[in-house]
């Protein structure tokens, strides 16, 4: 079943509503392309006059990739989220990107000196896949680094440290100006140290899951 059939014919589901949102309507499409719109203006100017190594910093899922035919695919099922339905999912490498987030990165890669770090909570074996995935909508470039998780308990916050130390994963890189974080919910984001919403901290909106 596609995803248009299945959401004008599927009965109640407990993320019926939301997924339709994401999926369909205009006003998901608008807050997107609006965040991300703004984001340009904000960022790119600080990096044009950034004189050292700089970054941004990306969650991947509902931020960059856009996953509401797993969804689908599990409400048509009447199944919940699992791990393993999740690798299978991943595998196939066939998330859209996010409205508005190519154009954005598109604008980034013009400005020097800079590279994205796609910190998430995938684990670390489907890096090549998820590196795949955005390559395929020309989102990827070598310099790009990829900070998913090892174990379970290989959390963003510990990562994020990562970051803002040049230490661990990072330390090949050096310490970087990390310019601007974006993601879809709270826990992506670090707390503190003056970070603004809507300056150096951009959400993207998620209805469908998360740790609300």
């Amino acid at each position: 079943m596609n995803l248009l059939g299945f959401l004008i014919a599927a009965s109640a589901a407990p993320s019926e509503t939301a997924v339709r949102w994401v999926a369909m309507s205009s006003e998901y499409r608008a807050v997107c392309e609006q965040t991300y719109a703004a984001a340009a203006e904000k960022v790119l100017a600080v990096a044009a006059k950034t004189d050292q190594p700089w970054a941004i910093v990306m969650d991947v899922d509902e931020t960059v990739l856009n996953n509401m035919q797993y969804q689908v695919e599990l409400n048509a099922k009447g199944e919940s989220h699992s791990q393993e339905a999740w690798e299978k999912w991943v595998k196939r490498k066939e998330s859209p990107p996010v409205p508005g987030v190519k154009a954005f990165i598109r604008k980034l890669r013009k400005v020097p000196g800079g590279r994205i770090i796609f910190l998430s909570n995938r684990y670390a074996h489907n890096t090549e896949l998820t590196r795949q995935n955005l390559g395929a909508h020309g989102m990827v470039e070598k310099v790009d680094v990829f900070l998913f998780r090892k174990v379970r308990t290989d959390k963003k916050s510990i990562r994020r440290q990562e970051v803002f130390d040049g230490s661990g994963r990072m330390g090949v890189y050096g310490k970087l100006k990390v310019l601007a974080w974006f993601g879809d919910s709270a826990h992506d984001f670090p707390e503190g140290d003056g970070l603004k919403w809507g300056r150096e901290k951009f959400m993207l909106p998620n209805p469908v899951y998360g740790s609300w």
